[in-house]
């Protein structure tokens, strides 16, 4: 007889097995939680790398700046430094130079004789720092000329100066003037006469396999009508490539444009500057003058002004010859946008990364936001707030060690 087996139900247990939604919904959110941890961990992490970039990148910034500007600033004076002997000598430093550049829109123009200007900037804006060096393959005393036309000069030698050389020209008597002439011949028999004609000229180019070579030129920088007529004088020689380096600040960038060499690439009507380094909020500059009697400077630096030699009292002109060092000051900033760690408190001072305005030897700094308006304001925008980057201050004392050298030397 057949006798079906009774069906067990269930254990309870089986019944149960799996995950309920709560459990579900509880694993998910703790999984949720935890990826915003990690997503805030690496969004600090993240900002805190930019931040080490962003000052790495300032601090490489300011040191091409400063060592750029130092090393420019250190060749100041070079060629024609012995103008600075002694003002019964030869007390053309700080004449009037009156220059011709074919190159340039205007063709005529004028400059003093300084190794170095200091333009003080207006307001919040940077100052503009003007260095004139030559370049020269010697360190001559000046040349004395007794005779002279408006195409040559005669010397009493002429030993160091070469076509293509730019001479300064000065007298002292019945006033002192100065002119720039680019030297286009040498060849005079007498051993003694310089000339420098309008037009093309020939020049020898020395090549490093000791052969040479003839080249052709046009005198850009004489002027066929020269503004002054000289019967003798001194003679300065600048070499074939002297430099009037204008440093200035610019949207945030440091440049140099040479004054002596116009070039407009891109037809904008400019000379071309040469960006040096980006993130440059400003540039400041004071002149070491020694008090002395011109003539009978003794090396040292009596003050720190930033007004120009012969501007006060009755200083002469002359004591342009007694600037013996530079002291400047390079103000750089992070491009890295600091946010506020409250920002419901945006007005709190904690909340900046930066509080005071940075300052220098020279005094504090000038600045502004981001958007230009005054530092006092608070932009529309955060990003524009200059109290949310970083900034880092370089600074140096530069010694113009040219015009050291060329006090002592006699013409």
């Amino acid at each position: 007889m057949f006798i079906e087996p009774s069906r067990r139900k269930p254990a309870a247990h089986a019944r149960q097995s799996g995950l309920s939604l709560v459990e579900i919904m509880v694993g998910v959110l703790i999984g949720m939680i935890g990826i915003i941890v990690i997503f805030q961990m690496l969004a600090t992490s993240e900002e805190r790398k930019r931040t080490a970039s962003a000052g790495s990148d300032v601090q490489v910034t300011g040191v091409i700046a400063l060592t750029t500007l130092e090393r420019d600033i250190r060749e100041a004076g070079y060629g024609f430094s012995s103008a600075a002997f002694d003002a019964g000598i030869t007390p053309v430093m700080g004449c009037t130079v009156n220059a011709f550049d074919s190159g340039r829109p205007v063709n005529a123009f004028t400059y003093r004789l300084t190794p170095i200007q200091i333009i003080q900037g207006v307001g919040t804006a940077s100052d503009t720092l003007i260095v004139l060096r030559g370049s020269g393959s010697t360190f001559p005393a000046a040349y004395v000329f007794t005779e002279s036309t408006d195409t040559s000069k005669k010397t009493r030698g002429r030993a160091g100066i070469s076509p293509r050389d730019v001479l300064l020209v000065a007298r002292t008597t019945p006033t002192t003037d100065c002119l720039t002439v680019e030297i286009t011949d040498v060849s005079d028999a007498d051993a003694l006469t310089i000339r420098h004609n309008q037009g093309s000229y020939n020049y020898t180019v020395y090549l490093p396999d000791g052969s040479t070579s003839t080249e052709a030129r046009i005198a850009r920088h004489n002027n066929a009508t020269p503004p002054i007529t000289f019967s003798s004088g001194y003679l300065f020689n600048l070499g074939n490539s002297p430099r009037r380096n204008i440093w200035t600040v610019q949207n945030g960038r440091l440049q140099v444009t040479n004054d002596l060499l116009y070039q407009d690439s891109n037809g904008d009507g400019a000379n071309d500057p040469v960006e040096v380094a980006d993130n440059v909020v400003s540039l400041q500059a004071e002149y070491g003058l020694n008090l002395n009697t011109v003539g009978a400077n003794n090396g040292r630096v009596d003050t720190w002004r930033t007004a120009d030699p012969g501007t006060l009292g009755t200083e002469p002109v002359s004591l342009w010859a007694n600037v013996l060092a530079v002291r400047v000051g390079i103000l750089v900033r992070s491009g890295q946008f600091e946010r506020q760690p409250d920002p419901l408190q945006p007005n709190e001072p904690n909340n900046h990364v930066t509080t005071v305005v940075p300052s220098w030897a020279g005094g504090q700094f000038a600045i502004t936001n981001l958007d230009g308006t005054s530092s006092a304001t608070k932009p529309a925008d955060p990003a524009n707030h200059w109290k949310n980057y970083r900034y880092r201050v370089y600074e140096t004392v530069i010694p113009l060690r040219n015009m050291l050298w060329g006090s002592q030397i006699r013409p």
